[in-house]
């Protein structure tokens, strides 16, 4: 009997699901060794711990100035005109890029909603274990990084070996022929090329069953042509003999279950304007990455497929798959030198190698606290004073020491309080107490010890028992007590402490001391009445009227007593900015103070900006490296070879990084943010700099053409 069949519509296979994650750019080059490998074998965990299929994938990143300038706007009180001049600085950088700022997409895929949410929760929860902060990328700008590497809505004509549409573009794969060893950081100067706008990672894991079993037919077709080359009297093979001792080890990772193995499809899809174009980049792509041991090919005749595993989603055939170990692929990293870019930030500096603004935002980091470390003529100054504008315009207080009196044009010109304590204008009282608050009475007690100290040279152990009973009556005396509602009567002064030490036993030696500084011929800088700080987004203590080192040293002490203060009084965003810092580190009353400093501001919202020169004392000094270990951000300025020496040692630089430092230019130098750097220049506008220079022959300028400058940069 003949029985027909009936033909059946055939299945279609379900498309996978898709979620991805941004991973954060890391520097491989200007990490330390330590750092290096903890930076690979974290990654090479990532990996590890994908179940299925997954793809890597470098894109560039269309950025609009107006994303980062839209969250300074809305900020009321802050000055016009420069704010004006720093939206037009930052959109001329933004249009001025060396080549365009890239991002790494990881890809999951899974059948069914339920199983794409778990490989997504395990892929968070494996990076979060390991220190890498992915970010989930939603669905829609997913979408458009997929629309934009498709070229939806555009049409093109696929040839053999190129497409041809409003611009060129091929697609470029890497063949089997790898070099012996992959390189950490190989894929750098490969993303750095013109033209390249995206390369995909295809990453196919083999189970340990299939692992093993690809890896032993390698080593008996290794085996084998051992044994063949021996019966014809060949010589030994370099190539058989590495492939030989891959194949040896890589079973024996496997089957210990130290390491998986990989097929990977790697396809790199380049652009031009036109043929010319095109094919001048392809010649840099082939020799950049034979100068690796590669061997790249365009892939003819299957340049559909290949533009479609570049593109997020279901991965087509393979164009030419190559094994890699966890190792290899972990050091085949696609995330390499990205820019730093937090929107709500304020703008730094520039990157040199690719031109890309830096944006960073301090209060969203562990540390609220950076450090400026440069010679004089650097740049130093200029660097931490665009820091206080660009504060200011995103309404976070700034309250500032200024020991060469650098910043009184900008205070001017911002509406702040300057006080200049020595200048006959204006003092300092160092009992007065900032604001009503309960614990203010206590927290003035324990700094005072520490600067009548610094006055009257050490306290011995019986000095310093006397002192602190003299320091409770004298508040007593005025009327203030621990309730906050007796803080607003007028506070003593140094001539009141003076006096009483004078009737406390034992308290002579102290006031003979401490005589020129009360009654004396300094009296008058701590005579001052207490300003009020509350409403004033910048506030400025300047130094420069005090020609003595010591007594400026104390007076120093005295500001950021002060300052510190101003800090607790709320919990509200303040920089705390503390210029010329090596000065007040020579003390150690001083020292101590900006390494609690250092310590506590983040706990009252507030960050500290130091800014010094002499990094040889600085680091030296009993506070030194516990100070810069306490700042998340750290720049490097132009030094001399003294001073870089004393920096490569303790920020293990590298010989160029060493060297770019000595030759660097006035704003160049190094940006350290947590565990990266890049080589940064500092960035200012035509306003700024007006009001910061402190040349000469701008100053000279200025007074004689009565130079106002433009808003825009």
């Amino acid at each position: 009997m003949l029985i027909k069949r009936r033909d059946r519509a055939p299945r279609t296979k379900p498309k996978p699901l898709i979620r991805a994650f941004e991973i954060p750019p890391v520097n491989l080059e200007l990490l330390g060794a330590e750092e290096r490998t903890a930076a690979i074998t974290a990654t090479r965990e990532l990996y590890d711990a994908i179940p299925g299929p997954f793809q890597i994938l470098s894109v560039p990143i269309e950025r609009s100035p107006s994303e980062h300038l839209d969250a300074l706007s809305p900020v009321t009180g802050a000055p016009r005109p420069y704010l004006t001049a720093y939206a037009g600085l930052y959109r001329d950088l933004a249009a001025n890029l060396a080549r365009p700022p890239r991002r790494c997409l990881i890809v999951v895929q899974g059948n069914s909603e339920a199983t794409i949410a778990r490989v997504a929760e395990l892929v968070r929860r494996t990076g979060e274990e390991h220190g890498i902060r992915l970010r989930a990328v939603s669905d829609t700008e997913l979408g458009q990084t997929a629309s934009q590497l498709a070229g939806q809505g555009t049409e093109y004509r696929i040839g053999a070996n190129v497409v041809e549409g409003p611009e060129a573009l091929t697609l470029v794969a890497l063949g089997r022929r790898w070099p012996a060893q992959v390189e950490p950081g190989w894929t750098a100067p490969v993303l750095a090329l013109s033209g390249v706008e995206a390369i995909s990672m295809r990453v196919r894991p083999l189970s340990r069953a299939e692992a093993m079993s690809f890896l032993t037919v390698r080593l008996r077709q290794v085996r084998a042509a051992e044994r063949l080359a021996f019966e014809r009297g060949e010589l030994s093979d370099v190539e058989r003999d590495r492939v030989l001792q891959t194949s040896v080890s890589g079973r024996r990772t496997v089957h210990a279950g130290a390491g998986r193995l990989y097929l990977v499809d790697t396809i790199l899809l380049v652009r031009a304007p036109d043929l010319a174009t095109l094919a001048e980049r392809l010649d840099m792509i082939r020799l950049e990455l034979r100068t690796v041991g590669f061997e790249p090919e365009v892939a003819t005749f299957r340049l559909a497929d290949a533009w479609r595993g570049v593109v997020p989603g279901s991965a087509p055939a393979p164009i030419a798959e190559r094994n890699l170990d966890s190792a290899s692929l972990a050091a085949s990293l696609l995330h390499l030198e990205g820019d730093l870019y937090e929107p709500s930030g304020h703008l730094y500096g520039r990157a040199r190698t690719t031109g890309a603004p830096i944006v960073l935002d301090r209060f969203d980091r562990p540390s609220h606290n950076a450090i400026v470390l440069g010679q004089t003529g650097t740049g130093k100054t200029m660097a931490t004073g665009a820091e206080m504008v660009r504060a200011i315009l995103q309404g976070i207080r700034v309250l500032a020491v200024d020991p060469l009196g650098d910043y009184r044009r900008l205070t001017a010109e911002l509406g702040g309080l300057y006080i200049e304590p020595g200048s006959g204008k204006s003092g300092l009282n160092p009992f007065a107490l900032t604001g009503e608050r309960a614990g203010a009475l206590s927290a003035k007690l324990q700094i005072l010890p520490a600067l009548v100290g610094a006055m009257v040279g050490n306290l011995s152990r019986d000095e310093r028992a006397v002192l602190d009973p003299a320091l409770r009556k004298v508040y007593e005396r005025a009327g203030i007590t621990a309730d906050p509602a007796t803080h607003d009567a007028a506070p003593p002064t140094l001539a009141n402490l003076h006096e009483i030490l004078r009737e406390t036993p034992g308290g002579a030696p102290i006031a003979n001391r401490l005589e020129r500084w009360a009654t004396g011929s300094l009296a008058p800088i701590f005579a001052g009445s207490a300003p009020s700080l509350n409403d004033r987004p910048l506030v400025v203590v300047g130094l420069a009227a005090l020609a003595d080192l010591e007594v400026r040293s104390v007076a120093q002490l005295a500001a950021l007593a002060l300052l510190w203060d101003a800090v607790r009084i709320d919990m509200a965003r303040k920089l705390i900015v503390v210029d010329e810092a090596w000065k007040v580190m020579r003390h150690p009353a001083g020292a101590a103070f900006v390494e609690e400093l250092a310590r506590s501001a983040r706990h009252y919202h507030a960050g500290l900006q130091l800014a010094t020169q002499d990094i040889v004392e600085f680091l030296r000094s009993d506070f030194g490296e516990s100070i810069v270990k306490q700042c998340d951000i750290r720049i490097l300025l132009g030094q001399t070879p003294e001073g870089a020496d004393a920096l490569a040692r303790y920020f293990d630089l590298t010989p160029a990084e060493r060297r770019s430092l000595i030759h660097a230019r006035p704003g160049e130098g190094l940006l350290f943010v947590g565990r990266s750097h890049v080589a940064y220049e500092a960035t200012v506008s035509r306003r700024e700099y007006a009001a910061l220079t402190s040349r000469p022959s701008d100053l000279v300028e200025q007074a004689n053409k009565r130079y106002a400058p433009a808003d825009s940069p």
